[in-house]
């Protein structure tokens, strides 16, 4: 599934806590914000709903400029390129022929299949040498249980029903046959970096243009110097935020303010769990086994801490009265839609809105703006992923997000 903005606003929010979750417009002259809320209701215009305040009423600005920030190295390591390929040869292990007869629970077979509904095979539903772990619960019910006992050569049809709630509604509690061919039993054992040659690159790593050991190591190697790029980029922002926020004082949030904040990015979330994953609010929290009320809390505590630091930057950009340009704002849908693969700058819109993805870029040229102005040192090799924390502050609990694992693809698979 492709990365869609939302991995963007995870990144900001949680954990730069840049925010530009409000849809607001601000007006550094007056330094005020007018901060809209659009609800669709019976197909009548949006009613939208403003909070007006002066920032410097509610942020006392400290040195922000000459921040002291110090973060470990981002240099890429020998250590750091064996692991990367060692994660990427877990999806390509190695089968190899047994000498075995019969089918167990527990098995690996190698199988053709072709699903038959209404006397037609339905789409995703046939596959010719296909590895499958008998007792993995992969397919539907009965279709490896259906395997067990088979001889290897057998051909066997498997009377199924698909359960009421798969994801594909066409197949969702239809009754089909599976004509399946038993073709081998095979082992199953990871390739490693110590054991992968140029014949495996060749023929599991030539679609992605590597047909040697030494180019898919100078390839994954590239990859990561881009993820630690990417990886610096952000904790340095979230680093440079977290550093204002100890120099910089809140007094409190205007009126209104906070829950606007988390009715918006709920409405996101929410918009996101349905669009990408198929799944309502109640099955996210029943499959990550969170509660309503501590999600709630988790919510509530990530918004204000985001909007502590918007008050921040606005307060700032006030100060040094900030004004972006339309052209570099521009420059910067561009690279969002290039970078997060959405089909035109039009969908990008029509997802997020004009006036929430400009209060990401306002919040971010800000930032950047302290950043330059910063004294920033980079040292010791930090663990991948890992942010940094400020001095007396720990980490966070999990903060709540749209992401997860991705759905499977149509087929008899659950």
């Amino acid at each position: 599934m492709k990365k869609k903005l939302i991995l963007l606003m995870c990144a900001v929010c949680a954990a730069a806590l840049l925010g530009g979750c409000g849809t607001g417009k601000k007006n550094t002259d007056e330094k005020k914000e007018s901060t809209e809320n659009t609800e669709e209701k019976d197909d009548a215009k949006d009613e939208k709903v403003s909070v007006e305040y002066n920032v410097d009423d509610y942020v006392e600005l400290g040195e922000y400029k000459g921040l002291e920030i110090s973060l470990g190295s981002y240099d890429v390591t020998d250590e750091e390129v064996k692991a990367r390929i060692e994660s990427i040869l877990l999806s390509y292990p190695v089968y190899e022929d047994l000498d075995k007869d019969t089918v167990e629970d527990g098995d690996f077979v190698n199988i053709d299949y072709e699903g038959i509904k209404d006397g037609e095979a339905f789409n995703g539903g046939t596959a010719e040498g296909a590895i499958l772990e008998i007792g993995s619960n992969s397919f539907i019910d009965g279709f490896e249980e259906g395997l067990i006992g088979k001889k290897v050569g057998e051909k066997t049809d498997l009377n199924l029903t698909f359960p009421e709630g798969y994801q594909n509604e066409e197949l969702a509690g239809q009754a089909v046959v599976f004509h399946v061919t038993v073709n081998k039993i095979v082992s199953k054992t990871d390739m490693t970096y110590d054991r992968m040659d140029d014949a495996f690159v060749a023929e599991n790593m030539s679609s992605q243009g590597y047909n040697t050991v030494e180019e898919f190591e100078n390839g994954v190697r590239e990859q990561v110097t881009e993820d630690n790029e990417t990886r610096k980029k952000m904790e340095t922002q979230a680093a440079a935020l977290q550093k204002l926020r100890e120099v910089c004082k809140v007094n409190g949030f205007p009126d209104g303010l906070l829950e606007q904040k988390i009715e918006e990015y709920m409405e996101r979330f929410e918009n996101n769990l349905s669009t990408s994953y198929g799944m309502k609010l109640e099955d996210y929290l029943q499959s990550t086994g969170t509660t309503e009320e501590a999600f709630n809390e988790q919510v509530k505590q990530l918004m204000a801490e985001s909007l502590e630091g918007d008050l921040i930057l606005e307060a700032i950009a006030g100060k040094e009265n900030v004004k972006t340009e339309e052209k570099e704002y521009e420059a910067y849908k561009k690279s969002v839609v290039e970078d997060y693969g959405y089909a035109s700058e039009e969908a990008l819109v029509e997802q997020y809105g004009e006036e929430y993805i400009k209060s990401i870029y306002e919040n971010e040229y800000i930032l950047n703006m302290v950043i330059e102005q910063a004294n920033i040192t980079y040292g010791e090799q930090t663990q991948e992923g890992e942010t940094p924390q400020a001095e007396g502050e720990s980490q966070e609990g999990e903060t709540p997000q749209a992401e997860g694992e991705s759905q499977e693809g149509e087929s008899q698979e659950e």
